[in-house]
């Protein structure tokens, strides 16, 4: 079996005979009406369940539930994604900003400042400047 992901939009139609079969499919993609003009019997037998959908009012409403309930499903994939990553970078900026809370207390302590100075310059506590 192959599969294969073609983007319609941008598929170049000089290129339809060089896919034989794959290049039928696609013009029957892009339009459904050109099977008058084709041969290929699994793409008449399509052209068929695809009438027969588009007739039935009912299957038509189940088509457009499936295609929601997808587009749902990527939108709250995507947005859980985005929120992800948004708090990973919230996370990121304050370790390292205890990080560099951290490096200028050291500093400070080393250059004989007081723990209470160190503590209010740097919003350390004093017990954690005592264990730098």
């Amino acid at each position: 079996m192959e599969i294969y992901l073609i983007e319609l939009k941008k598929f170049k139609r000089n290129i339809y005979d060089e896919l034989g079969n794959l290049s039928k499919w696609i013009q029957f993609i892009n339009n459904p009406e050109v099977i008058s003009e084709m041969e290929d019997k699994e793409i008449k037998n399509a052209r068929k369940v695809l009438e027969e959908i588009s007739q039935d009012e009912r299957e038509r409403r189940l088509t457009e539930l499936r295609e929601k309930y997808i587009m749902d499903q990527k939108a709250i994939h995507d947005h859980g994604y985005d929120k992800g990553l948004e708090k990973g970078i919230e996370q990121g900026i304050q370790q390292g900003a205890v990080q560099n809370q951290k490096e200028i207390a050291q500093k400070m302590k080393f250059k004989g400042f007081d723990k209470k100075t160190i503590s209010e310059i740097t919003g350390l506590t004093e017990e954690q400047i005592k264990n730098l």
